[in-house]
């Protein structure tokens, strides 16, 4: 028991340094606190998400990945005790976490608004006969 307490700290531990770290001034201690300022403010605030998104997708994903790994090992070492589905599930569910930014960035892609994804003009700045 004492060494779940230790894991329990730990983790406390590190969570509370995350987000001391990840923590910014306060946006009503600003003098010039209208709609428009607030926001300006929302959407900068909002750009750091999806980064966040995807850190978590791939700690998740290595995670039940590993647990994957591990189940897949417990059946082996006892089938009948451990069925080979709960194994295949958490790795697939793993695979498809750690695929999620990828996806995600391919999809901004082709639906944003970038340069790259646009239509060649050759053929719009072409002369019309």
């Amino acid at each position: 028991m004492k060494k779940f307490n230790g894991i329990y700290r730990l983790s406390a531990a590190v969570t509370a340094g995350v987000m001391v770290g990840q923590s910014s001034d306060a946006y009503a201690a600003a003098a010039n606190a209208d709609l428009g300022g607030f926001t300006a403010y929302v959407g900068t605030s909002a750009a750091s998400l999806p980064a966040f998104i995807s850190t978590i997708a791939y700690i998740c994903g290595v995670g039940l990945a590993v647990a994957g790994i591990f189940k897949l090992k417990q059946h082996v070492d006892n089938p009948s005790q451990s069925p080979m589905k709960d194994g295949i599930i958490r790795l697939g569910a793993g695979g498809c976490l750690l695929t999620l930014p990828f996806i995600a960035e391919a999809m901004l892609n082709t639906m944003g608004d970038t340069s790259a994804n646009t239509a060649s003009t050759a053929l719009t700045d072409a002369p019309i006969p």
